[in-house]
């Protein structure tokens, strides 16, 4: 009896040895076809003469992004004979140039599409003012190409009531205008506030209140370019 069972307890053993050996193989496999991705991938990298790649923006891509990709879907399902779809880039904030000036929303274009025909402004809105205020804001740009700045007229003005978020959670300013600056390699964004007794805001702090400008989060600044006129979403 007492030979039987360490007959079955060295069978019970023997398979779990065996399974362990399995395991084993199996993760040193992957491991193997890991690094052989990996080594793809560099390679491929190498070729097209990249040397870092950012997967961060691509693993979560901006919000305001998905719902312009969900409305070019639905709006391409309804016309069947569009084929080529709207061509859309985005950009996200950056560090501005060496020596700009302080208080500015930069993005760096140098890869802008040629063909993009309008621009917006993307900026969520993360602060509600406890009663109903309005600030008239105006809409500043810098354009700059091989280290040279130039400021341009207001781009746009609007009246803002800090009491209310847009529906969408962002607000949306048309800088199409931009686009007509060539050759185009960076460009700068201040809004300027003035209060309802006409007095211009310090518009640096008051664009910090009010909206999320930390590059790098889920709701940063954003620059969208379209092929055509602006798809509001």
């Amino acid at each position: 009896m007492i030979g039987s069972v360490r007959l079955g307890f060295s069978h019970v053993m023997l398979v779990f040895l065996l399974l362990d050996s399995v395991a084993g193989l199996l993760l040193m496999e992957r491991q193997g076809d890991a690094e052989d991705d990996q080594e793809l991938n560099k390679a491929i990298l190498e070729m097209l003469h990249i040397n870092k790649v950012s997967a961060s923006h691509q693993a979560k891509p901006h919000p305001y992004m998905r719902r312009v990709y969900q409305l070019l879907d639905s709006l391409e399902a309804q016309d069947l004979g569009k084929s080529d779809g709207t061509l859309v880039q985005s950009f996200r904030s950056v560090t501005g140039p060496d020596h700009a000036p302080p208080g500015w929303i930069w993005f760096n274009v140098t890869n802008l599409n040629p063909s993009m025909m309008g621009a917006e402004l993307v900026l969520f809105r993360k602060t509600l003012h406890p009663r109903p205020i309005s600030v008239t804001v105006a809409l500043h740009s810098l354009t700059g190409s091989e280290g040279a700045l130039k400021e341009s007229p207001a781009l746009e003005e609007r009246l803002l009531t800090l009491d209310q978020r847009p529906s969408s959670g962002y607000d949306v300013f048309d800088v199409s205008a931009v686009l007509a600056v060539k050759p185009l390699d960076v460009v700068g964004f201040q809004l300027r506030y003035t209060d309802e007794s006409g007095s211009l805001v310090l518009h640096e702090a008051l664009t910090q209140s009010l909206y999320c400008l930390n590059r790098g989060s889920l709701s940063e600044p954003l620059l969208v370019l379209y092929q055509a006129h602006p798809v509001r979403t």
